[in-house]
Parts: structure tokens; sequence; C-alpha cells
């Protein structure tokens, strides 16, 4: 596995933000001390074939070119973005799913209210799997794995309906194979890539590019294409880090998270205070923990890292399906089957 810097924590967060290497770390570094020294825009020309192959890495992950990849400040702003600019008129018809990541539903939502789109709720089963798509559609967006829960969407299933989809892509590109054939997607740096904070992108299938309406910039861009939805005041140094990190992946490392998240399962399930939401062998690294005694899991997530586990609490807001808060343990290559022993000893006592 790739250098990382010692950990003062067992790291059972990366589907909030996961650990870069030593190499992506090196290699920010040195962009910056190249800005410092020489200029931030000759830094950055000087950096574009490392740029332009780390646009390439990034996109062949979901079968498209370097020229349909372009960078943002997070996968929220690419979410946005590319939404905004997709040709849809009044009376469209948006398929969205009751798992959707609470602040894309409100760009959604206030779009819908804007240019007259009837947002409609595509039927998920009691784990907010997709189940069927609704005849009449114009687009359908959702997350490929949700934020708040370990399971992972048919796409190729949804796919097979026709409609274009924009895939969401943050908690799965790393973690689980996405597949080809979207028609958009969007996602960011800090989660299964382990890259740098600050980055997000968006993709483009070329079928679909020319007619996306460019997003208000204060001045001309310099760029066509899908990259004319880049800002071109941007952390380099963070984009370099992604193509890095996208270079550096293996697609041997989700398949060590995941067999260790069914470890991780199987020692939970036993638990009384705790409810394992996701089934033992679902493909994800991600499990969700639902309190059985009205446990608060904010407080329970403080008190694990004081206990030396760094873990998130999703607030209840996070998606719509949810009915109340949740602990989310993201398990990584870097995790030991000792580690998942130490932490559900900890958690039988919470």
């Amino acid at each position: 596995m790739t250098a990382r810097l010692p950990c003062d924590v067992t790291h059972l967060d990366i589907a909030a933000c996961g650990r870069v290497s030593t190499a992506v770390l090196d290699l920010e570094t040195a962009h910056l001390r190249r800005e410092a020294s020489g200029g931030g825009y000759v830094a950055e020309a000087e950096a574009e074939e490392r740029l332009a192959a780390g646009r390439e890495a990034l996109a062949s992950m979901v079968g498209l070119r370097g020229s349909d990849v372009a960078f943002c400040e997070s996968g929220g702003a690419a979410f946005s973005r590319l939404l905004s600019g997709w040709p849809l008129g009044r009376g469209a018809r948006i398929g969205t799913v009751s798992g959707e990541y609470g602040a894309n539903a409100a760009v959604l939502r206030q779009l819908a209210g804007q240019r007259g789109w009837h947002l409609v709720d595509v039927p998920v089963d009691g784990l907010g799997r997709i189940v069927d798509v609704p005849v009449g559609l114009d687009l359908v967006t959702f997350p490929h794995v949700p934020s708040q829960r370990g399971i992972v969407q048919d796409v190729d299933a949804i796919l097979r309906s026709s409609v274009p989809v924009v895939l969401d892509v943050a908690q799965s590109l790393g973690q689980v194979a996405v597949p080809a054939g979207c028609a958009g997607y969007i996602g960011t740096s800090r989660k299964w890539l382990c890259g740098p904070r600050g980055v997000g992108f968006l993709l483009a299938d070329p079928a679909h590019e020319p007619g996306l309406t460019s997003p208000p910039t204060l001045a001309p861009t310099i760029h066509v294409g899908i990259r004319r939805f880049e800002s071109t005041e941007a952390h380099v140094a963070g984009r370099l880090g992604l193509g890095a990190a996208v270079q550096e992946w293996s697609p041997a490392l989700p398949l060590v998270a995941i067999d260790r998240t069914r470890e991780l399962r199987e020692l939970l399930t036993g638990l009384t205070s705790w409810h394992v939401v996701e089934p033992v062998t679902e493909p994800t690294a991600i499990t969700t923990l639902a309190p059985v005694r009205g446990q608060d899991p904010v407080a329970v997530r403080r008190d694990l890292l004081a206990q030396g586990f760094l873990t998130s609490a999703v607030p209840v807001t996070r998606a719509a399906e949810q009915t109340g808060p949740i602990l989310r343990i993201s398990t990584a290559a870097w995790v030991t089957t000792d580690d998942l022993l130490a932490l559900a000893r900890t958690l039988q006592a919470t």
C-alpha cells in the first residue's frame, strides 16, 4: 500500500476524508514552493503536463477522456454547476431519490422552482436501492453510494432505461467500480481517492457537452469544451494532488477495504446497543449503525475519538430518507482486523 504518514488515531472515516499519501503531500508541497519562488501562473504553466495526466487518469476511471474533465472547488460545486448548465426546459421531469445528499437535493429544489422543472420521486426499496425508473423522465440523478448508507446502486440497470444519468460518485469513485455510460459525473477528491481537500470535479460525455450552458463568469473564460466550467482561479496544488492520488490508486485497495468491512459487520451484528443497517455482504466499505437505546451518535463519535477511533456522526438532515442520526464507520485498506476488534469492544460499552 502507498506510504502515508503515521496516524495518531484508528482512521475509520475515509467516507468523510481520506489520508493523502506522502508522495501526494510532497508533490503538493513542491508546487506551493514553486508558486512562492517563481509565481503562481508560472508554476501552473510548468505543471500543465502533470495536470493533463491527472485529468486522463481520472476520466479513464469512468470510460472518458481528460478533455471531458472540469475541476471544481468541491463535489457540491460540481453538482450545482453541472445541473445548472443542463439543457432542460420548463416542464422537464427530473428523477431523484430520497437518499439524495441534502445539499444537492436543495440545489435541485431551487433549480426546479426557478426553471419550472418537475422533480419525480424514483421508487426505492427499504435500503434506498432504486427498483424502477419511471417513464417519461428527461434526466435522473442520484448518488451511486449515498453518504448516509453503505449501499450501492445498480447503475447498469438504470442506464438500460435510456434516461440520461448524472451520477454522483463522491462516495463511490475509488471505493466501488463506477460504470461508464452516464451522461455526467460529479465527485470529490478527498474521500476514497485519498486526494487533497478543496478539489472536486465534473465530467460530461462528449455527446452532451455541447448542449450545456456555460456558467456565468466575471470575465471571459480562456477555456473551451467542458473546461469552460472551471474557475481560472484555482487551487492548482490540490488539482495536482488529485491527479497524483488517482494515478497511484489501485483496484486492489477497495477489495481489501470491503473484506475488512464484512469482518466489521459480522463483529457488530451481535451488539445489543446498535443496529447494523447494511447486509453483511453489501459490497461497500461503509457501515452505518442506528442506535438501539437512544444513544446520541454525535456524543458517541466524540467519545470514540477520545479513545482513538475516528468515525462520523451523520445528522438526520443528510438525506430525506433518514429517520434519525446514525454513526458511520468507513473502512480503508489501512485498517486491520485488530483495529476492528478493538472498535467492536469499545462500541459494546456504548
